[in-house]
């Protein structure tokens, strides 16, 4: 007879072996990817009836594993299953245990009613939560050629991606990673969390399930997520450390100067480029990719300058010499005004946290500090300090 059941620190899953062994290891595993679970999403330690996972040995030869059952118990709760062969461990697995979790939480206290179907959670949903949670040794990295020119991935097109399949671990892994870092965009904020709880769907125990689940966790606003998405891939990326952040206008305006200088080479302007018919709109469509690339990190106060200059590149082929022109000088002058606004800004934050924070940085300590003088005393000075000294 199998040891009992080791149940998870939070309650999330009920460890089970079929023989008298006790992979501690494994259990650890699964409390971590428990607590992540909990900490990414915003769910709460509950009292639903814990995931079963199965180990089975070796011997006893089971080709359909891994695998997730789902069905009712006597009383009316849910019991939901996780199969798998002892020390097996792999993408299929950590993809079943993030399934387990989230229908955990979609059934509650309720089990399925009889012939019903068991949701499914888009495969960009499981593999992320998998990925995020069920994290493998090795981070996969993120290539981000739109950063050089190349256009950004598109929000829209990933959602209706097929997964790749798992015999080709490399786009796998790929897919994986995007994955868990759109559901992290999604997660980042509190609403988000939410959002997501409330998508999952275990707060109306009657919800129906006839219908496919969306794609899209409703409440999420798709351009913001999107634009934390793009950021997360850049911190994630193979030129990355791991880090990502919003360059200052000085960068950003040495970023959108480089794309300019490196786009129009050769005397070549944009006014020329809308008058040839032959290497202007590929020209041109490169220039657009890049400023779109860029603007992805700029700073806010750059990113009019940005958007004005795609649409001037955008138009140009049915803009007048004279009107490019025009708009060109423009720009000039809103890169200017950008800039001056910038140092009149750092020059204020400067004053403010010199003068006015109780707790301050220690940038401007040696410029605040006070010199010492020595007091030089004439002939009265010396006269008073012997007066008092004698007394009076």
């Amino acid at each position: 007879m199998g040891k009992p059941p080791s149940v998870t620190p939070d309650g999330g899953f009920a460890l089970i072996t079929g023989d008298k062994s006790s992979p501690v290891a494994f259990g650890r595993y699964l409390s971590a990817g428990e607590k992540s679970f909990l900490e990414k999403t915003g769910f709460t330690p509950s009292g639903f009836p814990p995931v079963n996972v199965v180990l089975h040995s070796s011997s006893e030869n089971l080709p359909s594993l891994p695998a997730l059952n789902v069905d009712a118990m006597e009383n009316g709760v849910p019991r939901i299953s996780v199969h798998l062969n002892s020390g097996v461990q792999g993408i299929e697995t950590t993809q079943l245990l993030a399934a387990a979790l989230l229908l955990r939480e979609f059934y509650g206290e309720h089990a399925p009613a009889p012939g019903s179907r068991v949701p499914r959670y888009p495969d960009w949903v499981m593999r992320g939560v998998a990925t995020l949670c069920f994290p493998q040794e090795e981070t996969n990295r993120i290539p981000t050629s739109y950063l050089k020119g190349g256009s950004p991935p598109n929000l829209e097109d990933f959602l209706i991606q097929r997964p790749p399949d798992p015999s080709d671990p490399s786009l796998s892994d790929l897919y994986d990673a995007t994955a868990s870092l759109l559901l992290k965009a999604g997660l980042t904020t509190p609403a988000g969390q939410a959002a997501f709880r409330k998508w999952v769907g275990h707060e109306d125990s009657k919800k129906s399930v006839e219908n496919s689940i969306p794609r899209w966790v409703g409440g999420w606003e798709m351009k913001p997520v999107e634009k934390r998405w793009l950021l997360l891939m850049v911190g994630n990326s193979e030129e990355s450390n791991g880090t990502v952040r919003l360059q200052n206008t000085r960068e950003s305006l040495k970023a959108y100067d480089t794309v300019i200088a490196e786009g129009l080479t050769g005397g070549v302007t944009i006014a020329s480029l809308s008058r040839d018919k032959k290497m202007g709109p590929y020209t041109l469509g490169k220039l657009s990719d890049r400023l779109k690339g860029i603007r992805l990190r700029a700073n806010p106060l750059v990113i009019p300058l940005i958007d004005r200059t795609l649409i001037l590149v955008g138009n140009a082929p049915k803009l007048s010499q004279r009107k490019i022109e025009g708009e060109q000088k423009s720009l000039t002058e809103l890169r200017g005004s950008i800039l001056k606004k910038s140092e009149e800004i750092e020059a204020y934050l400067d004053w403010y946290e010199a003068m006015m924070l109780p707790i301050r940085s220690g940038y401007f300590d040696r410029l605040l500090k006070t010199p010492e003088s020595e007091i030089k005393k004439g002939p009265i000075g010396r006269h008073l300090d012997a007066v008092e000294e004698r007394g009076w």
